[in-house]
């Protein structure tokens, strides 16, 4: 289909350009001619930087003017002008196309002259349908009262023929809307070319983004069973896996017999002496986090909440485990959004994160870090999603 339609605009431009061509070389009327011959001679008065504006000259001449009126107003310019006069008044008695006028002046005053004479055609139909001028010869100015007599008689004739058979009279700028007509059929073909193009062009985009959307959630779920395995580790090692190291198998301590024996008796008077010891709950306290670093370590640490820092906030009871989520203020969530990639997936999870489409956090489930080696560090990231 859309081969077929670029074939048609083809053919329909092929045709527009002959049309035009004909149109070209069509004889111009008298008036015509003479107006095209003026106008020739007005821009080339232009070139030489003396001539008037285009629309002082429609306001002077609104029904065109010719080379004898531009006579009348570029007079007093001296032998410049003369000379440009001289040189149309030669060519204003004849007749031609367009094509000849074209041909009388410099490729760069007929860009002017084009718009300017296609305007006037345009605005004055009437003059189209007049006869095409004729050079003026000997031969003509010799013709007899008799032969003109004769000539009104035959055409008279073919009038009468023609009305008798009802031909309808061509009219003399036909090729013109032929030509506009094909213009509007090629535009048409172009633009539902351009229009199926679109939509191949959207469907791709709409297959990509599907195709980003799943790797993206592929990606998030390898890093929660990354985060799950590093979890695991540092409960079964006391010390989270870095940079791919092995997990290194804990050394337990050989016990000889006779340290085997003292336990066991320890063991027996233990059990003999046990007193029933009340478990004591651990204070409750709450720290602000910044974000996570390379390592996963929270990089500030703060017990009060520093604006413009904490993104975070930790609970815990024995000071060495806890869980932490996103901080439920306005101003975090602006500042976490800004730069998601840093502040947020490193210390969290869900569908989509790193491209926000929302102003405000929720957490769906807490994320647990653990004090290791002076620092803390995330163990389960949090899951969280946007809304707003």
């Amino acid at each position: 289909m859309k081969r077929l339609t670029l074939f048609m605009a083809a053919i329909i431009c092929l045709a527009t350009s002959a049309l035009a061509q004909i149109s070209e070389n069509q004889t111009l009327s008298g008036s015509l001619w003479k107006q095209g011959i003026a106008r020739c001679a007005h821009y080339t008065a232009y070139a030489k930087g003396f001539a008037k504006r285009s629309d002082e000259m429609l306001k002077r001449f609104p029904q065109g003017y010719t080379l004898d009126d531009l006579n009348d107003v570029y007079g007093n310019q001296g032998q410049k002008w003369e000379k440009i006069y001289d040189e149309f008044k030669k060519e204003e008695g004849k007749s031609g196309s367009i094509n000849d006028l074209k041909e009388l002046v410099s490729p760069q005053i007929w860009k002017l002259v084009e718009p300017d004479f296609n305007t006037f055609i345009t605005d004055h139909p009437d003059l189209a349908q007049e006869a095409p001028a004729q050079p003026v010869d000997d031969q003509q100015q010799e013709a007899t009262e008799g032969d003109q007599q004769q000539a009104q008689s035959e055409a008279a004739t073919a009038e009468d023929g023609n009305a008798s058979r009802g031909l309808p009279a061509c009219p003399a700028n036909l090729p013109l809307w032929l030509s506009i007509v094909a213009a509007l059929l090629g535009l048409w073909a172009l633009l539902n070319s351009l229009s199926n193009r679109g939509k191949i062009k959207e469907l791709r985009r709409n297959f990509a983004r599907e195709i980003d959307r799943t790797n993206a959630n592929l990606q998030e779920f390898s890093t929660d069973a990354a985060e799950q395995m590093k979890a695991l580790s540092i409960r079964l090692t006391g010390k989270a896996i870095r940079n791919n190291e092995p997990i290194a198998p804990v050394a337990q301590p050989v016990a000889d017999d006779e340290e085997i024996q003292q336990e066991e008796t320890e063991h027996e008077v233990a059990d003999e002496t046990v007193q029933p010891v009340e478990e004591t709950e651990g204070e409750v306290m709450n720290l602000f986090m910044s974000k996570p670093d390379e390592n996963d370590d929270f990089t500030r640490v703060s017990d009060v909440f520093e604006p413009g820092n904490s993104i975070y906030v930790l609970t815990t009871f024995d000071g060495q485990h806890g869980t932490f989520e996103v901080i439920d203020k306005p101003e975090v969530h602006t500042f976490a959004l800004m730069m998601p990639a840093e502040n947020l997936i490193r210390a969290c999870s869900g569908n989509a994160i790193q491209i926000p489409n929302g102003n405000r956090i929720i957490t769906d489930r807490a994320g647990e870090a653990e004090f290791i080696d002076g620092k803390w560090h995330v163990v389960v990231k949090a899951i969280i999603h946007y809304e707003g």
